[in-house]
């Protein structure tokens, strides 16, 4: 075969071939586009992509995700957004494009040990962190309640939304101590017995009297056998000439 109606042959299949390309576009698939019937979309949010595609199945539609975004609150894999919006008219066979959540987005707890329970409270806030319990311990050394521990501990990468527990330590209960009788006692015994004891001495009133010998306690506040606690200021009058 010559050359030349090689080539003419060749043209003429591609021409044949757009020919019947177009034709398929614009007369066939319209068609059989246009044959399905015309369905109310269905509201598929919330509902995992394999639930969707369940129900839009007999409505003669495809689901198809275009993308994913993070979300506080609903699950990975679950749909956040669909396109046609719910109730619309959508004729069968067309896809429907939506939407999935990939979770809550993820964050490094924050040190929390130190601070007061206010302070932690709006530290988590701010951090996007619910708090979830508070447990109360009391500790020596303690001077005002602040977070000893924290779950989960500082730095772990938790996602937003999440329940943080903490414990607070708390000031230990004051010890209270029966107070002895120091009357009759001579002072400076009196203060040291007062000194070992913890307490606070306040100023001495001294009180002349004939019947005692200087310098012994004749009376004390708070009185002998009364409970106090550690710390707490004790006030004796002395006698003197």
């Amino acid at each position: 075969m010559k050359l030349w109606k090689l080539l003419l042959l060749l043209a003429s299949l591609v021409v044949t071939g757009g020919v019947l390309l177009l034709l398929v576009n614009f007369l066939v698939m319209p068609s059989l586009v246009h044959s399905n019937k015309v369905v109310t979309m269905s509201d598929i949010r919330g509902m995992t992509v394999t639930g969707a595609e369940f129900q839009l199945r007999s409505l003669g539609l495809k689901v198809e995700v275009t993308r994913q975004n993070s979300h506080p609150s609903i699950p990975e894999g679950m749909i956040l957004d669909q396109i046609p919006a719910p109730e619309s008219r959508i004729r069968g066979g067309r896809t429907v494009h939506v939407v999935t959540s990939s979770g809550p987005p993820a964050g490094l707890l924050p040190v929390l040990a130190g601070l007061s329970l206010r302070q932690a409270e709006i530290t988590l806030q701010r951090e996007n962190y619910r708090l979830g319990r508070v447990l109360k311990i009391r500790r020596h050394g303690v001077t005002q309640p602040v977070v000893a521990y924290q779950n989960p501990v500082a730095g772990t990468d938790l996602y937003k939304g999440a329940v943080v527990n903490l414990v607070i330590a708390e000031p230990a209960a004051s010890e209270l101590l029966r107070m002895p009788d120091l009357r009759g006692m001579p002072l400076y015994q009196a203060r040291q017995a007062i000194s070992e004891a913890g307490f606070i001495l306040a100023p001495v009133t001294y009180e002349r009297t004939s019947r005692s010998a200087p310098n012994l306690v004749l009376s004390q506040h708070p009185p002998a056998g009364e409970r106090i606690s550690k710390g707490e200021r004790l006030e004796l009058v002395a006698s003197s000439r």
